[in-house]
């Protein structure tokens, strides 16, 4: 029986005095690894950013990806060649040994990178309100 998973993240950050909590990408990995078929639709799939980029009618250069994890939105969209601007604070904040609103270091950047071997066009510290 096949699966479909429109929504591939593995994770979402916990939130204040919660824990880390897992998503359908998560599931349909183990669905995957215990021989099933899955069919993604989502980040990090190239075909999720090219929809995207056909839907608004510009070209890639326009445009510009947000997202806060490496896996999901950095590698994919540099995949696609969609510029991306990496939330610093976010999924990676632990990684990156930051709090939100907080600026990681450079050396702890540029680790994080290299351990997914792609480097955001751009990265910014996570906002709050």
């Amino acid at each position: 029986l096949p699966m479909v998973c429109s929504n591939p993240d593995f994770v979402s950050p916990p939130k204040p005095g919660k824990s880390t909590t897992y998503q359908p990408g998560t599931l349909a990995s183990h669905y995957e690894q215990s021989g099933g078929m899955v069919i993604y639709f989502g980040k990090p799939h190239r075909q999720h950013f090219e929809a995207c980029i056909a839907g608004l009618g510009l070209p890639k250069g326009r445009v510009a990806h947000v997202g806060d994890s490496m896996h999901h939105d950095v590698v994919g969209a540099m995949a696609a060649g969609v510029p991306v601007i990496f939330v610093a604070g976010g999924i990676e904040h632990e990684k990156l040994g930051i709090s939100a609103g907080e600026c990681p270091s450079a050396a702890a950047l540029s680790a994080l990178y290299g351990e997914f071997g792609a480097t955001p066009t751009h990265a910014v510290a996570l906002a709050s309100l």
